[in-house]
Formats: structure tokens, sequence, C-alpha cells
């Protein structure tokens, strides 16, 4: 059916990609096998009309060839009309499936799993799992959704190697947004729970101001840690952070600045915790004391009982500060 034969590059359409599944391959080791052995393995052709050949299976291999200025490769060859496209991706996947796949490369093969014709019970049942992927609608939807997004975006997805949960974000920004968010990822290579919470605030002011992403990103004290070149990227991520959890939060945000003060205020040893309600939702403040015997407890107790006494009679700013979060 299939016949082993020394082809030519230049017979060989390699700006197909109808069967290609691989991305942003990492050609170096390929390349280095190549030239201690040679190509281990045969490239996989379908005949066209034309006279060339269409690429099915080595797209890795034929670039790693082409890069080391290699003329002619083996390759099996499938005459034409002797294998139908399905088929063909099939091969192609499960060759594919030999190795690990990243997130658009799963992509990829699910995308073409529908374009040529399986039915979507068939690809939820049979192909998520063998990609490592529940079986749901949801989730099919989700991963062909990234083949949407921007191509650098998607670059960026593998190269950070994000988990679905992490890349899904992404698929509420328009073009503009996905452009925009893009130059401050790679400036400030936050890990992934940090790209979460940096999207989410993002998308969430927008929706709530009714800004579009770029118009935050371009505020002042955004752009101004952006390009700030002179202290370390983890203090510029974090005071990032601080600004857009701010923006997200404004009145919580007020709260913790007024907590915080009065905390200092109280000039606590180390050994007394004191902690807000969560959000600052509901009036129960959490203190804790960590001691190593009954003298030190009692030093911390009476340095509590001198805060109580400094206080002025009725005057309680912590249900102060509770009250201040309802105006």
């Amino acid at each position: 059916m299939r016949r082993l034969e020394r082809v030519s590059l230049t017979q060989i359409d390699l700006e197909d990609t109808t069967f290609l599944i691989t991305f942003m391959p990492d050609l170096n080791p390929l390349l280095a096998s190549i030239q201690l052995v040679g190509l281990l393995k045969p490239l996989l052709l379908r005949e066209r009309g034309d006279g060339r050949y269409q690429l099915i299976c080595g797209f890795k291999r034929a670039e790693a060839l082409r890069h080391l200025s290699i003329a002619e490769a083996e390759a099996f060859i499938y005459p034409q009309g002797a294998l139908d496209d399905l088929h063909a991706l099939l091969l192609a996947l499960g060759h594919n499936l030999l190795r690990p796949l990243n997130l658009m490369e799963k992509a990829q093969a699910l995308g073409k799993l529908i374009s040529f014709g399986v039915g979507q019970r068939v690809v939820i049942d049979r192909y998520l799992p063998l990609l490592g992927l529940q079986p749901n609608i949801r989730v099919l939807k989700q991963v062909t959704g990234l083949l949407e997004l921007e191509r650098k975006l998607q670059e960026y997805l593998v190269g950070k190697e994000l988990s679905l949960s992490a890349s899904i974000l992404f698929l509420h920004l328009d073009a503009e947004d996905q452009g925009a968010v893009l130059p401050l990822l790679e400036a400030l290579r936050p890990g992934e729970n940090r790209v979460k919470e940096i999207i989410t605030f993002l998308r969430e002011v927008s929706l709530r101001d009714g800004v579009s992403i770029p118009s935050l990103l371009a505020k002042r004290e955004i752009e101004e840690i952006i390009t700030d070149q002179q202290n370390p990227r983890p203090q510029r991520l974090e005071r990032l952070r601080k600004a857009l959890k701010e923006m997200r939060f404004p009145r919580l945000t007020v709260m913790e600045k007024r907590f915080a003060g009065y905390k200092r205020s109280l000039s606590l040893p180390p050994q007394i915790s004191l902690q807000p309600p969560a959000f600052f939702e509901g009036d129960q403040f959490r203190m804790e004391l960590r001691f190593k015997d009954l003298g030190q407890f009692r030093e911390l107790v009476g340095r509590l009982h001198q805060i109580v006494e400094h206080e002025k009679m009725g005057h309680d700013p912590l249900k102060e500060l509770v009250k201040a979060v309802d105006l």
C-alpha cells in the first residue's frame, strides 16, 4: 500500500499544514540526533495530483532537515487515493501521541478532527480521554476555543506551560485586549496564579467601569510599573498586583489600609497576631497569642490590658472599622 523511497525536500509541499499538530517544537535535540546518526524515522507522505507530496507526519523532522540543508530524506509514500483525509489525520495523531502534547497541540488535533467530520460525541468520548482531557462538551469548547487566540498569545501559553484553567481566561479578551495584556505578562513574567489574578482583575474592572483593558493598562500608575527598569521584577509584580486589587476592590483596600494603620498604632509584640474579619465581612476579629510559659503569657495579657486601658471610655476603634465598611 505504501512504499519507501528517498525523496527530495523540494518535492514536498512544506507549506501545506493540513495534518500539522506540532506547535512550537524544540528542534535542538532532533538537530543533534540527525547530525550524529542521520534521520532515524522516515517521513510520512501522500501523493498529490500535481506531482508533489503532502506531508502527513514528520513536520518537525522536515524542518530540521531543511535547517541542516539536507536535501533528501527517506519517506513512506501513500499513493494518491489510497489514504483519505481522516485516516491521514489519525496517522498523524497516533504518531504524535507517543509524546506529551502541549495545550495548543491538543487544540489543533481536536479542531482538525471536527473539521474532518468526526462527530462531536465521538470526539468527546474517544479523543478527549486520549489527550488527557475530561470527556465533556465544556472542555471541548474551551480547548478548541484556544485556536481563536492571537498567535503570539498562543505561544505565550505554551511557553509558560499554563494550565487549561488559566488559559481559558484569555478567551474572554478580544484581539485588542490580548495585544495590550501580552507585553505586560512578558515584562513581569508572573506565575500561573498571578496570571489568573491579573487577567481576572482587569476583566472585572473593565466590565464594571465600562473601560477597555488597554485604557486601564494605560493609566499612569500601571504604565510606570511596566516601564520601570530600576526595581526588581518581583517588586514590580507585587506593585502591579496591589494596584489592580485597589482598582478592583477600592473599599476593601481602604479598609485594609485603615486596619493596618490601627494595628501599627498598637505596637503589638510579634507574639500577638491580630486579624480582621475576612474581607471585612462580619464583626469577628481574631487574635492569636504565642508564648512558651506562664510568665510570657502573663506579659502578653498585661500588654493587651494596657492597650484596652489606653483607649478612651466609650471609644471602640474595632467597631468603628466594621461600621465604616457599611457606609
